[in-house]
């Protein structure tokens, strides 16, 4: 099976909705690939992509027709299209495009893949109203004072420290049976978070969409 390797920045695009003027805004700057019916909406907008990633089961028929359009076939119906495309890009780090906001089982199936993926240091996901952000190891951001933060664990995961948040989350075991940070909230204009590094991060972040460029830019950046 054919990989592609990047040193910097991924934008790989699904086919859920996409929020088009942030997409369009970056995607300039970026290598972009197409998981599966994603080809659909960037082929629309005439943003230009390396090639389209997936099982083609609901990608235009036109679009595989078209030399001019590199797909990568994998048929293994036990990964979702944004595992695929994990699995096949090497990148430091991924920005996903229309993998939220419809339907409720690909969404969480989002969220399992970007847990699950191990190369990239960090993975962020753009919806319509939330952005979802992995990131390995300690990493912070600044975004205004008051802004809604959740913390939702995949598995179990311990934090060391926190700061710049309302509730702390130093020395906190989380999971999603037992313990979950939804709605927290910044009280400083800068926030941190520290997992602990004795096992895989299991967690991602979730703020509001209108703060996806801050999260941008200090990744970016750094």
């Amino acid at each position: 099976m054919k990989h592609f390797n990047h040193l910097e920045t991924v934008i790989l695009v699904g086919g859920s909705k996409v929020k088009l003027n942030t997409l369009k805004a970056i995607s300039n700057q970026h290598s972009v690939y197409a998981a599966d019916s994603g080809a659909n909406i960037l082929i629309d907008e005439q943003i230009n992509f390396e090639s389209v990633i997936g099982d083609m089961d609901s990608i235009d028929s036109k679009i595989l027709k078209n030399k001019d359009h590199k797909a990568i076939f994998i048929e293994d119906q036990n990964s979702t299209d944004l595992q695929k495309c994990l699995n096949t890009i090497k990148a430091k780090m991924f920005i996903g495009f229309g993998f939220l906001d419809l339907r409720l089982d690909h969404t969480l199936a989002s969220l399992t893949a970007i847990c699950q993926h191990n190369v990239a240091r960090a993975i962020i996901l753009v919806g319509e109203i939330d952005t979802v952000i992995f990131v390995k190891g300690e990493w912070s951001c600044s975004i205004p004072s008051g802004t809604r933060l959740s913390i939702w664990p995949l598995s179990n995961q311990l934090f060391l420290e926190s700061s710049g948040l309302k509730y702390s989350l130093k020395n906190l075991n989380m999971d999603p049976i037992n313990l979950i940070g939804t709605s927290n909230e910044t009280v400083k204009d800068r926030f941190s978070i520290k997992p602990s590094n004795e096992y895989p991060t299991r967690y991602v972040t979730i703020i509001p969409s209108k703060y996806f460029m801050n999260i941008y830019n200090e990744f970016i950046n750094t």
